[in-house]
């Protein structure tokens, strides 16, 4: 039996009464055209089940219409959130989202990124200044708080609102389980430290517990954190963790010492987990978006990609109190 003919942009094109051109316009996304053209267009191409070649696009188009997005591990509920949120907006504009996970990344993985002719990567770990140094040259890149400080993530107006919080409930020795290594320039912890400074509470910097050159920021590592924290001996009644995996590890721990919460220890985390209301302590968190992020990183990375002017934009975190927080009772 003859397989079925190819159903051509032609076909499409007869169908939807426009032309070759103008069918190319819409699944191309290249120029604009009224709303009901679009839709019949779009409507002929399903009746038909039109597919494009897309090989064959690539070579005239100079894109594989295939971008990649980097993230640190999938345990973490805000990176799916965040891959939600830029595959949405990538399927809108045609194009197909490839995974990699930053533990199996080294520098022949990110050369092939090139040579198989990625059209553009977004970068969402802590190790983006490396990776932007070595192809952010070759083809476009996007992570937050890039060279260009294209996307910003605001953490200061919900951290101070956080440190304001627990000042209030009487708390004046606040500890931290930062997750990466010491020296790191995050904003989470330098607008930690300027809250504390804002309430007129100090900064103990041992009672600040910094990760290895791994940055690792898991449930294990905050277990971790925690414990090496309470065997300093440095008095202490609230503590930051650099996201809610970690508060989780540190809870644990916090736990296995017999400490309660908040009743002996108040804490916080950053990201606003949707487990977070399944644990044992409701958490308090910072909840910073990411399904939003996602969506305008990659908003960020086609507009570069298509030549177009990308937009700068911040996302401000807030924070959402819950009962880890409570007064201070000693």
């Amino acid at each position: 039996m003859d397989r079925k003919a190819r159903v051509t942009r032609k076909d499409v094109a007869q169908k939807a009464g426009v032309s070759v051109a103008t069918v190319s316009y819409v699944l191309n996304h290249t120029k604009t055209v009224s709303e009901e053209v679009e839709a019949r267009v779009k409507e002929a191409a399903r009746e038909l089940r039109y597919q494009p070649n897309l090989i064959a696009r690539s070579l005239i188009t100079k894109r594989s219409m295939h971008v990649a997005i980097l993230v640190d591990n999938l345990n973490n509920p805000y990176y799916i959130k965040l891959l939600e949120g830029a595959q949405k907006l990538a399927a809108k504009k045609g194009y197909i989202v490839a995974l990699m996970l930053q533990d199996h990344l080294n520098s022949e993985n990110l050369d092939q990124l090139v040579s198989r002719q990625m059209d553009g990567l977004v970068v969402t770990t802590q190790k983006w200044k490396g990776i932007y140094e070595r192809i952010g040259s070759l083809i476009p890149c996007i992570g937050p708080q890039d060279y260009s400080n294209k996307l910003l993530i605001d953490y200061r107006h919900a951290m101070f609102e956080a440190v304001k919080t627990i000042k209030r409930y009487g708390h004046r020795r606040v500890a931290a389980i930062c997750g990466l290594e010491q020296g790191t320039d995050d904003p989470r912890i330098r607008n930690l430290k300027e809250a504390l400074e804002n309430e007129g509470m100090e900064v103990d910097q041992e009672l600040f517990i910094w990760g290895d050159k791994d940055s690792e920021t898991t449930v294990t590592k905050g277990y971790q954190a925690m414990d090496q924290l309470l065997k300093r001996g440095r008095e202490f009644t609230a503590v930051f963790a650099m996201n809610d995996l970690m508060a989780i590890g540190a809870m644990r721990c916090l736990r296995e010492h017999k400490l309660r919460i908040p009743e002996d220890i108040s804490l916080w985390g950053c990201d606003n987990d949707d487990r977070d209301e399944d644990l044992q302590i409701p958490l308090s968190s910072i909840d910073v978006a990411p399904k939003s992020i996602g969506e305008e990183l990659m908003r960020m990375l086609l507009a570069e990609i298509e030549g177009s002017q990308v937009t700068e934009k911040t996302i401000r975190g807030v924070f959402v109190e819950r009962e880890s927080i409570g007064v201070c009772k000693h």
